[in-house]
């Protein structure tokens, strides 16, 4: 079952840690990946748990989907490219 981001707020580039953009950066080269391939391309060297909560927390915004709910994920819109507005 895919989250949904209730208040449809997306994130900034301020709201990014550094594994989320390593993240999308591997999504936006490779186009798709599930967290353990992620882990094993990059060698990360985190728990899985760690690296699914962050591709959970980039779906939950938006910037990235679950392709039909088979834990593969792609880029849908980087969050890098979300400047501040406010300026």
């Amino acid at each position: 079952m895919a989250v949904r981001n209730q208040s449809g707020v997306s994130l900034t580039p301020d709201d990014l840690n550094d594994l989320d953009k390593q993240i999308v950066e591997y999504l936006a080269t490779e186009g798709r990946a599930s967290p353990t391939l992620f882990m094993r391309a990059e060698d990360i060297d985190t728990s899985r748990q760690w690296v699914s909560s962050r591709f959970t927390r980039l779906a939950e915004h938006e910037h990235i989907r679950d392709l039909h709910d088979t834990g593969i994920y792609e880029l849908v819109e980087d969050p890098r490219d979300h400047g501040d507005t406010d300026e």
